[in-house]
């Protein structure tokens, strides 16, 4: 174990998955419930990974600040898309450097942009909707030379399933039974 990290049960379960592809395939969803003025909460569904159940019940609530209408009682939508990204990114990070044997101190990621509001609220059609730019930036303290983590960063930017949706623009379907 090196930063927490069970490198061995890595390997062991990456064997598994080039004999038997199927067993790679990790499946998500939640459910977003209306709560009154800005208020959701999202309810996490059971996730499977390869033939294996993995139980979930995790909720949390989103909301937005008084600005936008909400309470600014819980975080935004944007909060938990660059939250997910970071988390997503990080895990990645972490793996990598002890599959590495980089003994880590500490790690902080943090991910900025901003959005253009006009464009949401259909104020002016030539103002895209959503960020149009994200800056990231990694701090990292360990046993690595800035070149590794420069390597790992990269490598990050190819295999980070959150950073690749993003960077990527995943195809978004409406499923017919939707209303």
């Amino acid at each position: 174990m090196i930063n927490n990290v069970d490198i061995q049960a890595l390997q062991k379960y990456t064997a598994v998955i080039t004999e038997i592809p199927e067993e790679a395939i990790s499946s998500y969803g939640i459910t977003a419930v209306w709560k009154g003025g800005t208020k959701t909460e999202i309810r996490t569904h059971n996730q499977k990974v390869g033939s294996k159940k993995i139980v979930k019940n995790f909720n949390f609530m989103i909301d937005e600040p008084q600005e936008l209408l909400g309470s600014n009682e819980y975080p935004t939508p944007q909060d938990y898309l660059l939250g997910g990204m970071a988390g997503c990114m990080m895990v990645g990070f972490v793996i990598l450097a002890s599959d590495r044997g980089i003994n880590l101190d500490s790690v902080e990621l943090t991910i900025t942009g901003a959005l253009n509001l006009r464009g949401m609220l259909e104020l002016d059609e030539t103002v895209p909707v959503g960020f149009g730019e994200l800056q990231f930036n990694f701090n990292v303290k360990g046993s690595g030379a800035d070149s590794d983590y420069k390597e790992i960063i990269e490598h990050v930017q190819k295999i980070s399933p959150n950073y690749r949706t993003i960077i990527d623009h995943v195809k978004v379907v409406m499923n017919d039974d939707a209303i």
